[in-house]
């Protein structure tokens, strides 16, 4: 049996289970895997891709039949290069490419088994044991990382391979890599920039995703990028905040981790940099209810027939928090000045928009930095174009959130493996030579299925591996000088960036005609925060109905207030006051200045600019002092609304006169003849009832004025 066992390869667990093949690493693009014509493979190497000399090498799968037809039956066979892998260049090309690598170049047979026919839809978990002698590698071989491969067919041909990798832990001399992790605390994809109460409380459930996230980090050696919407949006409810919500904020300030400060709803700075804004954007208000919050009492509404006792302990100021206030945070002093921009995004300018903008250190991604030419893997503290910054490692970052967000077992196998020979890797540059490397989380919007606390457990057992705590890196000089490989957004992202940018600005402008402007625009800002959050990064074609939805409720709010349009007037004066209606659609009343301007020389206007008031959702009329010199029809006059910092608001609107100023005076005179007839006629009566008189009675009296009537 000591002679053939090398030969002998044993098929420990081979079954078919029903999950659906949605399942299976083909939801997950960090498995590498190459899929064939019929079905996706995904196989690695168990005890976190480890083997030591003397072990067998336990090697597990999924083979997930993603077609509308059974799979046949057929083997798995497992390759391994028994030479320890020299490069980093060698490596990510072994784990990066989803081209399938042809079979004399997969290293050396080490074991055949066969596999089970899948019915379409379903997976199948197969698991390959390779005895210790069947590895095949010595026990004083090189100590690191090993190529690792399987390939299945269905007896004919190829319909999948898995490229993963092991550990060959044998006695070696080294210094382990030290690793400072970061994370970012956040919510998936915001909308409003602030998370309502019912959405707190489910993202705040025992199994929501904000308690997911916080379960998994603390306390342990990473560092969380808090998100400032969060404490803001839980502090604002006062008194009406879910009791989970305020639990959950209570036990992240009992925590031991580094807490830094993202910008609010983690927004993209490198965009506003390139967008060439003059500040990091951030809330401009926020709409605190003092009623919320311990100590606030209404004050007593005086009766006519009372006179009101004052009562200072009834009006004392409540503890209400203000914009200033409500999101402070104790947080890390090291890190209280870290940027951290979106990967691959930053630009040189943007390297010293930030510093101007008061942070000290920008986090980058190694992809956005070109180094010298080294022959190892420096570590992360570095000076990039002549600012401070530490680099994230986007190797090992990518393995490190592959396995901390795999959604399956055998996923997560084959991520931790990865990881753990990635540091083997760099490890084995420079055996004598301390290095800590930053690896981050990426901002695709939070899993509640996060593997972060079993993939630390597991990075704790690699002997060439430590943890590190960022504040030491940043406290640290830098190790490195490199440049920067700029890398600018997309120039579709930033065109719809500034077209937000740009509409909010209008609205803005706009809102000078509210007694408090805030009502609009901080409602306006937060909302832009919102959809530049980082977590729209990853969502693909869901997020331009956001910045359509965005820009459109701007036009809408700039279309709220109008001149009406109304029929023909009449002037049928010199001077008269000229009716412009205002109609106001806005939940506030607005403060204007109607304009009439005359292009004609028929009517001149006397008051340029007319202040009215309209009331919400109402409509008020303006009177235009103007003046007639001419007659005239379908006189034509021009309507606008400013306010009082003189922006226009809406567009100008064209009002119809006609103009027959002369019926004044001959309305007036036929009034006087009236008049005088009417007097006239009076005084004639009297004169001749007079004469009658005296014409009939000579002798008589004269009439008294009594008699005349």
């Amino acid at each position: 049996m000591k002679l053939i066992a090398p030969l002998v390869v044993v098929a420990l667990a081979i079954g078919v289970i029903g999950a659906p093949a949605a399942a299976s690493a083909t939801s997950e693009p960090w498995a590498r895997t190459a899929a064939g014509p019929t079905a996706t493979v995904a196989f690695a190497a168990t005890d976190d891709g480890i083997v030591t000399p003397g072990s067998d090498l336990i090697v597990t799968g999924t083979i997930a039949n993603t077609s509308d037809d059974d799979l046949l039956a057929g083997t798995a066979t497992v390759y391994l290069t028994r030479g320890a892998v020299s490069t980093r260049a060698d490596f990510s090309s072994w784990l990066d490419s989803t081209d399938s690598v042809a079979t004399d170049k997969l290293g050396d047979a080490v074991a055949t088994v066969a596999t089970p026919s899948v019915a379409a839809g379903k997976s199948a978990n197969v698991t390959i044991q390779v005895p210790a002698a069947a590895v095949g590698i010595a026990s004083d071989a090189a100590w690191g990382a090993r190529k690792l491969a399987v390939e299945v067919t269905d007896g004919t041909s190829q319909i999948g391979q898995s490229r993963s990798s092991i550990v060959w832990n044998s006695t070696a001399t080294y210094t382990p890599v030290a690793l400072a992790l970061a994370m970012p605390l956040t919510v998936p994809t915001p909308t409003t920039g602030l998370i309502p109460a019912a959405t707190l409380a489910t993202y705040t459930a025992a199994n929501g995703i904000l308690t997911r996230q916080l379960d998994e980090a603390i306390d342990r050696h990473i560092a969380i990028g808090l998100d400032p919407m969060i404490i803001t949006s839980i502090r604002i409810l006062g008194t009406t905040v879910p009791p989970t919500a305020q639990a959950w904020l209570d036990r992240l300030s009992a925590a031991t981790n580094e807490v830094f400060p993202l910008t609010y709803a983690d927004s993209d700075v490198s965009a506003m940099s390139q967008a060439g804004l003059a500040t990091v954007l951030a809330p401009t208000s926020l709409s605190i209810d003092p009623r919320l919050f311990p100590g606030y009492t209404i004050p007593p509404t005086a009766s006519p027939t009372t006179t009101p006792i004052p009562n200072p302990t009834a009006t004392a100021a409540p503890a209400v928090p203000t914009l200033e206030t409500i999101a402070q945070w104790t947080y890390t002093p090291a890190l209280a000045g870290l940027v951290w921009p979106a990967n691959n995004t930053v630009t040189e300018p943007d390297l010293d928009w930030f510093k101007a903008k008061g942070y000290t250190t920008t986090i980058l991604g190694s992809g956005n930095v070109n180094y010298p030419d080294l022959e190892y893997t420096p570590g992360s503290r570095a000076t990039v174009d002549k600012q401070s910054a530490v680099v994230s490692d986007s190797d090992i970052s990518r393995e490190f959130q592959a396995a901390a967000s795999a959604t399956t077992d055998a996923n997560w196998q084959l991520a931790i493996a990865n990881f753990s020979s990635t540091l083997a890797v760099v490890a084995n540059q420079r055996s004598a030579a301390a290095r800590t490397l930053l690896a981050t989380l990426d901002r695709a919007a939070p899993d509640s299925d996060l593997r972060l606390a079993q993939t630390m457990q597991a990075m704790a057992a690699m002997p060439w591996t430590g943890f590190s705590r960022l504040a030491d890196v940043v406290d640290a000089p830098p190790v490195v000088t490199a440049t920067l490989a700029s890398q600018t957004e997309s120039g579709t992202r930033l065109a719809e960036i500034k077209a937000m940018l740009s509409s909010e600005s209008s609205v803005a402008s706009f809102s000078s005609i509210l007694t408090d402007p805030t009502v609009l625009t901080g409602e306006r800002r937060l909302s832009l925060l919102a959809a530049m959050a980082n977590t729209w990064n990853s969502q693909g074609s869901t997020w331009p109905p956001v910045i359509d939805k965005y820009t459109a409720a701007s036009a809408k709010t700039l279309k709220s207030v109008n001149i009406a349009q109304t029929g023909t007037q009449a002037l049928l004066s010199d001077t008269v006051n000229l009716g412009v209606a205002v109609t106001n659609d806005l939940a506030w009343p607005v403060n204007v200045l109607v304009g009439v301007r005359s292009p004609t020389g028929v009517i001149e206007v006397e008051k340029s600019h007319v202040p009215l008031t309209v009331e919400a959702n109402s409509q008020a009329k303006a009177s235009v002092p103007v003046k007639a010199l001419a007659n005239g029809n379908n006189i034509v006059l021009h309507a606008s609304l400013t306010s009082a910092t003189g922006v226009r608001i809406g567009s100008s609107t064209s009002l119809t006169v006609n103009v027959q100023a002369g019926w004044e005076s001959a309305i007036t005179g036929i009034f006087a003849g009236i008049v005088i007839a009417v007097f006239g006629v009076g005084i004639y009566r009297n004169i001749a009832k007079r004469r009658k008189r005296k014409t009939q009675d000579p002798d008589a009296a004269p009439a008294t004025e009594g008699d005349a009537e």
